[in-house]
């Protein structure tokens, strides 16, 4: 048989002990092997490869990104992309980033776990609500940052870049109508439904961060084609039936995140001016009712929601003043309580709309006596 020639190049005396020289050099001939399956570059990674050679590892021992890297690298080979440790390791090396302010880099490491989660389970997924959570919430924060800067505080301003909200977003709106239609199969899991709420916030944040990053023309025309795609998708939340402009103009449409321990002061976004009128442009339904019957003008009139611009928006694109909800609350009389309000709400009142209220507050019969489009009409002013 022949001897395997000895790898670590070490002189042999006679009183050196052959049998622990042997293991020395098959662990060494182990360590040089081709280390297989090779994950593909990735660009989360900064396209790094594992070492091959002592002298690679020698190169960077010194670089401690480096090593943290390669040690993901080692796991990634070891373990799979898609096992718990390994995503553990993304997220737990994109937050230490966030502590040294490498944004970009802890987004890059994050996005890649949300990317591997979604594949893995569903947006339905705990895991993957956090991860979508915590990347949101770090996006939110770098754009707070860019407004709030001192003059001599240095940030990066391509933080988050526009193409790293897009992806996000369309990743977690690729299949949300899968989703969604999980939670009508019974037994429903209260669990997967506050998930699946949660995940329509984050879009919501996400369309957004769409709208701040979007600068060019080429990238505003993308985000209106994904918005418009998702607004024709009709998505309601699990819980409450919410739309996506019922979240967009209430304040308590807010994003947590375990990953950070300042969530106690909360980035308040919503009610957002520039979110409503893009889903609005993009075809969302300004008098769509959710589970207690109230539209979005509802929800923008209540006290801690009202913004007089916002509210200007919803009426001049056909929202009803005197829609009641379940409660027979109508925005009409909210709306003239406010003492903030400059409105001259008679100019939103039509005779039509004075008609069909006074056939539902008084049941006079109309079904099959008036024309299909007027009988939807009144329906709408039934409390």
């Amino acid at each position: 048989m022949k001897a395997r020639k000895c790898v670590c190049k070490i002189r042999v005396s006679c009183n050196f002990d052959e049998m622990l020289h042997e293991i020395f050099c098959g662990y060494m001939a182990l360590f040089l092997t081709e280390k297989k399956p090779v994950p593909p570059p990735r660009e989360a990674f900064g396209n790094a490869v594992e070492f091959s050679t002592i002298a690679e590892l020698d190169n960077i021992a010194a670089d401690v990104d480096s090593m943290r890297i390669q040690s993901l690298l080692i796991c990634e080979r070891v373990l799979g992309i898609h096992h718990k440790d390994t995503l553990f390791r993304l997220m737990f090396r994109g937050a230490s980033y966030a502590d040294s302010l490498q944004l970009q880099r802890c987004i890059d490491l994050w996005c890649l776990a949300l990317e591997v989660r979604v594949e893995k389970h569903s947006i339905l997924h705990s895991e993957t609500c956090i991860t979508a959570q915590a990347i949101v919430k770090m996006m939110l924060d770098s754009i707070d940052k860019h407004i709030h800067m001192m003059p001599n505080e240095i940030v990066d301003q391509d933080t988050p870049r526009f193409l790293d909200v897009y992806s996000v977003f369309r990743l977690l709106t690729r299949n949300i109508n899968e989703s969604r239609q999980y939670l009508t199969i019974r037994p429903v899991h209260r669990k997967q439904q506050e998930n699946f709420d949660r995940m329509l916030k984050c879009i919501t944040h996400l369309i957004y961060l769409l709208v701040t990053t979007a600068k060019s023309e080429k990238e505003k025309q993308m985000v209106s084609e994904a918005v418009t795609e998702l607004v024709q998708s009709n998505i309601r939340s699990a819980c409450t039936n919410d739309t996506l402009l019922h979240l967009s103009v209430s304040r308590l449409n807010v994003i947590k995140s375990g990953y950070f321990s300042d969530d106690n002061n909360l980035t308040v976004i919503f009610p957002s001016l520039e979110v409503v009128e893009l889903l609005l442009a993009c075809g969302a339904d300004v008098n769509a009712r959710n589970e207690s019957k109230s539209t979005p003008l509802h929800i923008a009139s209540m006290p801690y929601n009202f913004n007089g611009r916002l509210v200007h928006t919803l009426l001049e694109n056909g929202a009803h003043l005197d829609q009641p909800n379940r409660a027979d609350d109508r925005p009409m009389n909210m709306i003239s309580a406010n003492p903030g309000n400059e409105i001259y709400l008679i100019n939103y009142i039509s005779l039509k709309c004075l008609a069909s209220t006074v056939i539902t507050k008084y049941r006079i019969p109309y079904r099959n006596q008036i024309p299909k489009t007027l009988e939807m009409f009144v329906r709408q002013h039934e409390a």
